[in-house]
């Protein structure tokens, strides 16, 4: 058990496999049993002693120390992936101060635990979690969204954390929450009620939170729909907005979505592109580790590239065409 102040309030959350006592509130993650014993601790404290160091970079290594700074938010320290120290400034923003706690420092301790954070969405299909990445804006929160509509399971929205065993890869679910954009929300609305798309904002949406620091974005709320336990990854699909002008093709037809297999090689470059943080990885002196651990990843699991048209709301196409690869693999695997 960590050592903790017996007159600070504490909580006790579940996620990324971790059970965490935290001295700030964090409402996004999920209550963890009573009594357990916590494998993190979050806690307020002054760490403004290191701010002249802080100043000169934006990431730091001091001592057993990983540290950054936000302007205006807080001072955060990660260490030894099991504790979190947080120096919130004078009228920070609370969403802010969270949002980098649930991001950056949960990147950086499982980092330390040697975990493997990547950047994505991850739904539970056939009873294997599958992992959508990709570049700002290609629609991984918005897929995982409409397999949730198609009663999917969601695991992850933003960070999946994922640990390279002997024998397989597995997961480690996040925390139920998603982060659509206004538009995502809006076609989802027209997709469930089979109706064209209104400019004006739902009624519905009008009480979600918006995140801090995201334009017309907003924090949903996914507990009916979240799988809590720790699975085999089955695959990785990196998703790409093709170019609305370059017609796709499979078999000879014009398609709204069309996919590429990907060796092992161009698998560990996906992985590698797509990690969560990737640019402070050298600065811990974990470069050796990611690549390693992508590697074996990369060895155990199913890859794909999926082209889709970006002019056009192809979410539905992709979880079908997602799930007929899925199919035609577990029936390859079948007959041998």
């Amino acid at each position: 058990m960590h050592d903790r102040s017996a007159n600070v309030s504490w909580t006790k959350y579940t996620a990324f496999g971790l059970r965490i006592a935290s001295e700030l509130n964090l409402p996004e993650l999920m209550l963890a049993a009573p009594g357990v014993v916590e494998d993190v601790v979050i806690r307020q404290a002054d760490l403004t002693a290191w701010s002249g160091q802080l100043e000169q970079a934006n990431f730091v290594m001091l001592d057993e120390r990983f540290m950054f700074r936000i302007p205006g938010t807080a001072i955060y320290a990660v260490r030894e992936g099991k504790e979190i120290e947080v120096s919130i400034f004078s009228g920070a923003d609370p969403d802010t101060v969270r949002l980098f706690v649930l991001g950056t420092c949960m990147g950086v301790l499982l980092m330390q635990r040697r975990i493997l954070p990547i950047h994505g969405s991850a739904v539970v299909i056939g009873g294997r979690a599958y992992a959508f990445v990709g570049e700002s804006g290609t629609g991984k929160s918005t897929l995982a969204a409409v397999f949730r509509q198609a009663g999917y399971q969601m695991v992850s929205d933003d960070v999946i954390a994922v640990k390279a065993t002997g024998s397989s890869a597995i997961v480690y679910p996040a925390y139920p929450q998603q982060k659509l954009g206004l538009e995502s929300l809006l076609q989802l609305e027209a997709l469930r009620e089979n109706k064209h798309v209104r400019n004006s904002v739902m009624p519905q949406y009008t009480d979600l939170r918006t995140l801090a620091g995201e334009l017309n974005k907003y924090a949903v709320p996914a507990v009916d729909d979240f799988y809590n336990d720790p699975l085999p990854l089955g695959g990785v699909f990196e998703l790409v907005a093709d170019s609305p002008t370059r017609a796709l093709m499979r078999e000879g037809e014009l398609v709204a979505v069309t996919e590429q297999p990907l060796n092992v090689l161009e698998c560990l470059h996906t992985l590698l592109q797509h990690t969560y943080r990737r640019v402070i990885i050298p600065r811990m002196g974990l470069s050796e580790w990611s690549f390693d651990t992508a590697a074996r990843m990369a060895r155990k699991v199913e890859g794909w590239r999926l082209l889709r048209d970006s002019s056009v709301f192809t979410a539905s196409e992709v979880v079908q065409r997602v799930l007929e690869l899925i199919r035609k693999e577990e029936k390859s695997y079948g007959s041998h």
